[in-house]
């Protein structure tokens, strides 16, 4: 899949969030192709838990993911600089797979 298209994708999901921080993932498989896609989830506004984009794609296709590209944009559409958490990291490794960021593609 192109660059533009994922770019496309993820920007139109972590728009979708409402959360503060707005990150979106698209999980694709062993060719390339996109499979899962999701944003982040507040699950308790009053005390700031949620659901991460990562955890949500992992959740979706667990066995056909080979890579997770992940994206934080603010309200006005344009990318920021993001890290993958600890946890996220930790479980994604723990499953085999490779989470990136759209600016590594």
């Amino acid at each position: 899949m192109k660059c533009t298209n994922i770019k496309e994708r993820l920007l139109k999901k972590a728009l979708q969030s409402y959360g503060r921080h707005k990150i979106a993932a698209i999980g694709l498989n062993s060719k390339g192709i996109p499979i899962a896609a999701a944003f982040n989830k507040a699950r308790f506004p009053h005390k700031g838990g949620g659901i991460h984009a990562e955890q949500a794609v992992m959740l979706m296709a667990p066995k056909c993911l080979t890579t997770i590209v992940i994206a934080r944009v603010n309200k006005s559409g344009d990318f920021l600089p993001i890290d993958p958490c600890a946890v996220c990291k930790q479980k994604a490794d723990d499953l085999g797979i490779k989470i990136i960021t759209f600016e590594d593609m």
